[in-house]
């Protein structure tokens, strides 16, 4: 039964991380643990859809991730946040220079800001990183408010 269960998931859990990581390695890597986390589970609980309760643990084992990671904008994200935060001459801005104005933002506001870029809700960013929605809200705000200052002044 449990091989059966890894050869019909494993695709679509590492699919899952790959999506959300871009670390080929890293989803691997997280799609390990979920499967650990399934099998020791597995003799003690018996969900009714197992399916949802898989992913439900891959997406905690990826909020766990997340929450110790150290969250740093990379080159591949950079045309997302210049399509996030208009910019009136976007044509003299170097990637370079966009990655190091948010790396240098402080954690609290580079955080929630490289997850949104990363396409997750602000709800899903508040469950990660154990704030309120509001406050997600208001942090990436302020981050954008922040890059988009940054870059208007050189």
């Amino acid at each position: 039964m449990l091989e059966e269960i890894y050869q019909i998931y494993y695709e679509k859990i590492q699919h899952y991380f790959q999506k959300r990581v871009g670390d080929e390695y890293q989803a691997e890597d997280l799609t390990q643990d979920v499967f650990v986390k399934v099998f020791l589970a597995l003799p003690k609980t018996k969900p009714d859809d197992f399916e949802r309760w898989l992913f439900t643990i891959a997406k905690f084992t990826l909020y766990d991730f997340y929450r110790r990671k150290r969250y740093l904008l990379v080159a591949e994200e950079v045309d997302t946040l210049m399509q996030e935060i208009p910019i009136e001459d976007q044509d003299s801005l170097e990637k370079e220079e966009a990655l190091r104005h948010v790396n240098q933002l402080p954690n609290k506001l580079r955080h929630p800001l490289i997850l949104a870029i990363r396409g997750y809700s602000y709800q899903e960013i508040a469950e990660i990183l154990n704030l309120t929605l509001s406050t997600v809200k208001s942090r990436v705000f302020q981050a954008r408010k922040q890059v988009k200052s940054r870059w208007s002044h050189g």
